[in-house]
């Protein structure tokens, strides 16, 4: 029997559950303050656990194109660049994401003369993480929403070794997939195309 992969509203009501608060039905609308809280959490560390670069939003051979003023844009939600050091010299390029665009700090620069080739690490929604990547975030909003709330002494609905035990499984996941996937260009197109539909959605 296959498992339900564990919703964003499920996520949240994990949270709201660790302080003793009562689910809600929907994330839509105006919604109480507590779970306005635990939804921004969940957003939150879903960012800084995503930040770490995982297999599932690493994408590589990424190619970086320039706009009419020779700069290169990057989409909201492409959180780290990593040029590709065989194809890129280092002593010329040591670049960041300042703002929504490219920026090389050798030159202070915005300007490129070319494209470039990149590992790009993207911020993915809730609902399109691996579960055990899902799971893991929800364990750990859950510690920090009662910590933030209740304070550091509380007794956790969930203890420090549940968010150690799933942070082991989602390294494991990690260990057993790096290797046997592929991520192109394409892939990281879609996402990024999909993720900016549904920002200029919400």
């Amino acid at each position: 029997m296959s498992q339900t992969n564990t919703s964003e509203l499920q996520a949240v009501n994990t949270i709201l559950s660790a302080i003793g608060e009562a689910p809600i039905n929907s994330l839509t609308g105006t919604l109480p303050i507590d779970a306005t809280q635990a939804k921004n959490i969940l957003v939150e560390i879903s960012r800084e656990v995503q930040a770490a670069g995982w297999h599932y939003n690493s994408f590589y051979k990424f190619t970086l194109s320039r706009d009419t003023d020779n700069k290169i844009p990057l989409a909201e939600n492409i959180m780290r660049v990593d040029l590709d050091i065989n194809k890129h010299s280092v002593s010329d390029f040591d670049v960041i994401k300042r703002g929504s665009f490219l920026f090389n700090k050798v030159g202070n620069t915005f300007v490129f003369d070319k494209a470039l080739e990149a590992k790009v690490v993207l911020f993915l929604p809730f609902d399109e993480l691996p579960e055990n990547a899902r799971r893991y975030i929800t364990i750990r909003a859950a510690r920090m929403f009662q910590d933030r709330l209740l304070g550091a002494n509380t007794l956790h609905g969930f203890q420090l070794q549940d968010e150690l035990n799933a942070l082991a499984v989602l390294k494991q996941e990690e260990a057993d997939t790096a290797d046997h996937s592929i991520f192109n260009n394409l892939d990281a197109i879609n996402i990024i195309s999909r993720y900016n539909s549904d920002t200029n959605l919400s």
